[in-house]
């Protein structure tokens, strides 16, 4: 049990109200910024894997293209 969570256990079972209600900001503030730093991990890894298909996919498109040439008027 993480400290946060703990301060707020003993400051419910104490009757403490205002201790309660900071030990809970406290508490969903640490659990926000863990889930946070889990987001932004699982950004950073998956942001370009998808990039480098596409680039893949347009490649073999232009392999396939014709070559057409220009004409001058």
């Amino acid at each position: 049990m993480s400290e946060t969570t703990s301060a707020l256990i003993s400051a419910m079972v104490t009757g403490n109200a205002i201790g309660t209600e900071n030990s809970f900001g406290a508490a969903m503030a640490e659990k926000l910024a863990g889930k946070l730093d889990t987001m932004r991990q699982d950004i950073a890894q998956n942001m370009f894997k998808g990039q480098e298909e596409v680039v893949a996919e347009l490649e073999a498109a232009a392999e396939d293209e014709p070559e057409v040439e220009a004409t001058e008027e």
